[in-house]
């Protein structure tokens, strides 16, 4: 990296995009919030086209955007998002305003694409709950269920997810799906 020094004039840092690795998303600024990392960020794009007419686009103002994204040394982190919006000059184009948009947050999400495969990654290879995962996040067990079940959905349609599998089985030992006991009836101890 020939431009990986961050000095006072820059607006953001080779090195910190490199650790924060969202292709086209600089790191503005990185603060502690009330127990979390706060990451504002923006992307690098300075012209686009109209979809409509394709017109160069002048800026219109930026939005923030707020999403939870995977945690980072075990802490939650928010990331915000200041998202550039655009607007046709054309007169005549009945375009108007739009906003840019990136992988790494969907329109109108509350989870970056890498929670939840975090999330999802979580929960196919670890003793644990989406109840915890929501908690490690700090959002609502509704609101990452309703991701991590799209995410394991496409999963178990994709071409080839079973290759070279012979022989399926459970370990009856070891399989966990929460942390609850029961006793030797079958029963659960709260009930």
């Amino acid at each position: 990296m020939d431009h990986a020094r961050c000095g006072s004039g820059a607006r953001w840092c080779a090195r910190a995009d490199a650790m924060f690795n969202s292709d086209g998303m600089h790191v503005l600024d990185v603060r502690r919030g009330h127990r979390k990392l706060v990451i504002t960020v923006e992307t690098d794009a300075e012209a686009t086209g109209c979809r409509g007419c394709g017109v160069v686009a002048t800026g219109h103002g930026r939005r923030r955007i707020t999403a939870a994204d995977a945690p980072c040394f075990g802490v939650p982190v928010l990331i915000v998002w200041l998202k550039r919006i655009w607007r046709c000059a054309e007169p005549d184009c009945p375009s108007g305003t739009w906003s840019e948009r990136h992988e790494l947050i969907a329109p109108r999400a509350m989870l970056t694409s890498r929670a939840i495969l975090w999330a999802t990654d979580a929960l196919a290879h670890d003793d644990t709950t989406v109840s915890a995962l929501a908690r490690h996040l700090r959002v609502e067990w509704h609101t990452l269920w309703r991701a991590v079940q799209a995410e394991a959905t496409g999963r178990m349609t994709r071409e080839g997810r079973l290759a070279g599998v012979k022989t399926l089985g459970v370990d009856e030992r070891i399989w966990r799906p929460s942390r609850r006991r029961c006793t030797d009836r079958g029963r659960d101890r709260d009930g």
